[in-house]
């Protein structure tokens, strides 16, 4: 996959089973015009007795998505990107070996922990893919354990082909015995410690986070509220499991037009402290905010 791709313009990832029967429609026919990217899922989203249809379905599905491009080339510039969860290694082998790869952006790797690193590189290190680790095992509660597999990742030569970390909350609140509160985000429990211990370890080192999913699809008030904590927190995107998810995302994103002048004047500052809106600008200290805040903008907009 050529296009240019940042760990902002991943953006709402469409979280949707291999064996899903519109799989073709959603991605060919742009069926959500708004959607960035989606991850095709062969792992816990498709039951064991139906992964040999779900790999069929996906080759299937590649293969119309390649005889597109090449009937209208113009398609590719609203291609959103394609990532893949295989169920393990194994299938991720037999992926690379017989689904063409110049359309696929990446795996996103499931039950990621230090013990795999060398496996999926193995793996991955001769292609062109991007990778997405999921944390969402009992290693993730222990932050010695996250640390020493930031510490690992960041010199680890799989190191460039990290887009981003991505967070499965649901894996996690299954781990503790519990199941996210209809009314409540999820960093009203214990997982709310998790993320942040999560953004320290990794964010230190250079990561980017993405949040875990909300399964409960028709509360948009409580989406809203949560995706601000995302926000706060400094993760970056949201996978989303229905599409009236997609809109309130996408928008809660967008970067305020006082957030976008703040920014600028950071970067082009010539004093170390000034006053901006009612609140003090310190360059070498809020650099790194300010970046992200403009490549954000350009991905999801100016409100």
């Amino acid at each position: 996959m050529n296009k240019n791709i940042s760990p902002w313009n991943i953006g709402s990832s469409l979280y949707i089973p291999a064996t899903h029967s519109d799989l073709v429609n959603i991605i060919i026919n742009n069926k959500y015009s708004d959607l960035k990217s989606i991850i095709i899922c062969l792992e816990d989203a498709v039951k064991i007795e139906e992964l040999a249809y779900a790999k069929q379905n996906l080759n299937n599905t590649i293969i119309k998505i390649e005889e597109k491009i090449q009937n209208d080339p113009s398609y590719i510039d609203t291609l959103p990107f394609i990532f893949i969860r295989p169920r393990n290694t194994d299938v991720a082998t037999w992926i690379i070996e017989n689904i063409s790869l110049n359309y696929i952006s990446g795996f996103v790797l499931p039950k990621f922990d230090i013990t795999s690193i060398e496996k999926w590189w193995q793996i991955i290190k001769s292609s062109q893919l991007y990778i997405m680790p999921t944390l969402e095992n009992h290693d993730v509660y222990n932050v010695l354990k996250m640390q020493a597999l930031s510490d690992k990742l960041a010199t680890h030569p799989c190191r460039e082909r990290i887009l981003v970390i991505r967070i499965g909350g649901n894996d996690l609140m299954n781990g503790l015995r519990l199941r996210r509160d209809r009314d409540l985000t999820l960093y009203d429990g214990p997982i709310g410690y998790v993320i942040k211990m999560l953004v320290t370890v990794f964010s230190s080192n250079g990561f980017y986070l993405t949040a875990p999913v909300c399964e409960h699809f028709e509360n948009n008030d409580l989406l809203e509220k949560e995706v601000a904590l995302d926000i706060l927190h400094g993760l970056v995107g949201k996978t989303i499991i229905h599409p009236n998810q997609l809109e309130i995302i996408t928008n809660s994103y967008m970067v305020s037009n006082n957030q976008y002048l703040e920014a600028q004047q950071i970067l082009n500052a010539t004093e170390a402290v000034f006053k901006v809106n009612g609140s003090m600008c310190e360059p070498t200290t809020q650099y790194k905010w300010a970046i992200d805040i403009i490549e954000r903008a350009e991905y999801f907009g100016i409100n």
